[in-house]
């Protein structure tokens, strides 16, 4: 008996240093995760409360007691490149794709925000290649075609970005800033517009209002190249045509509008009620001048300035009132002349402060109408101010 004791001795002594061992191996291991637990919220406070230097100090930290963990290398290379510290995002990034022990959702997500560091640092066609990569992929798909729109729309290859946005279309997930395959098709017959090939241009639009019959851009675009042909009737049933396609552009036809006229030789009692009905209809200040300019032109300076007052009354601002000191300097008495003057030279430099047009995304403002705004990137946000 006392031979099988001596013989149990070993095994006992090696299994109460087995306990041993699980026991500070869990000991550790629970204060290693509280440890790393305690970290990871310190960071996310410093996060939650925009301390991003902190945020990337703590999570840093994280990486040299926490190799393993991918999301925390995803995560400060995405705080480097939120601060503008590309470099460091980029070096985090291409660390993590190289790895073997990724799945294949995490060499996913590490591809993409490695994009995103490449399209943050102007490297375009490293981005494009990776997105290009990911579209084969369900998880990633749909955020890929967005970044690669964003490349093709910067790059201004227009064709290729139509093709993304019908891909997004077709996940029924349309574009995140309006994208449309009109507005690319438009830009198509811009270049070639200016490039003075008309009927490479005409195809452009005519698709352009094929894909969408109510792009007024089209239209407006349309009306330029009939009017460069010598097409005024085609031009001016055209102009009018944008009214029901966005009645936002209309500013837009005003002065495209009486050059037809008055190449057509039209009577002005004809483009006075035109303009008189989309004044009345919708306001806008340009139909009002434009008013006023015919009615001079017609009945003189007096009515003019009668129109220009009821006007004012209504909507009283800086142009129209700019406006109403030129017709009372062609019609007012001499005495009052050297005011006028003074006055309307005034108004002219208040006015040329004023702007234009204006984002209704962003606050945007400038003199020309841009049809996509060039702060945050949406299209045909920018409206008449």
């Amino acid at each position: 008996m006392e031979g099988w004791l001596f013989l149990l001795l070993p095994v006992a002594a090696a299994s109460g240093w087995l306990a041993a061992q699980r026991h500070y191996a869990r000991k550790y291991l629970i204060e290693h995760t509280h440890s790393l637990r305690k970290a990871y919220c310190r960071g996310l406070n410093y996060l939650l409360s925009e301390k991003t230097d902190k945020a990337i100090e703590a999570f840093v930290d994280l990486l040299t007691n926490d190799f393993e963990t991918v999301e925390t290398h995803i995560a400060v290379g995405n705080l480097f490149r939120r601060r503008g510290e590309i470099e460091k995002a980029i070096e985090i990034h291409e660390a993590l794709i190289v790895r073997e022990d990724l799945n294949a959702q995490q060499q996913e997500s590490a591809q993409f925000e490695l994009g995103l560091d490449y399209m943050r640092a102007g490297l375009f066609d490293r981005a494009e290649s990776i997105f290009q990569n990911l579209v084969d992929h369900e998880d990633s798909r749909r955020g890929a075609f967005q970044q690669l729109l964003d490349i093709y729309q910067h790059e201004k290859e227009w064709s290729k970005a139509m093709e993304c946005t019908r891909q997004l279309q077709a996940m029924g997930k349309p574009p995140r800033r309006g994208e449309t395959v009109a507005q690319f098709l438009c830009e198509l017959a811009e270049e070639t517009l200016c490039s003075d090939c008309e009927k490479v241009s005409r195809q452009w639009l005519e698709e352009a209002l094929r894909e969408d019959p109510r792009c007024a851009r089209a239209s407006l675009l349309m009306a330029k190249l009939e009017m460069r042909e010598g097409r005024f009737d085609e031009a001016l049933q055209t102009l009018k045509r944008v009214e029901s396609q966005k009645s936002d552009v209309i500013p837009e036809i005003i002065e495209p509008l009486r050059i037809c006229h008055d190449r057509l030789e039209k009577p002005v009692g004809e483009l006075i009620g035109y303009l008189g009905y989309l004044y009345e209809t919708y306001g806008f200040e340009s139909a009002a001048l434009a008013l006023a300019e015919s009615i001079r032109s017609e009945q003189g300076a007096g009515k003019a300035i009668d129109h220009m007052m009821r006007v004012l009354e209504n909507n009283p601002t800086l142009k129209s009132l700019n406006t109403l000191t030129g017709f009372l300097l062609e019609d007012g008495a001499e005495t009052q002349r050297e005011v006028l003057i003074r006055l309307d030279r005034a108004l002219d430099r208040m006015y040329s402060y004023v702007p234009r047009y204006l984002c209704t995304h962003c606050g945007f403002s400038g003199s020309e109408l841009h049809w996509r705004c060039p702060s945050c990137r949406y299209w045909e946000t920018t409206k008449p101010s």
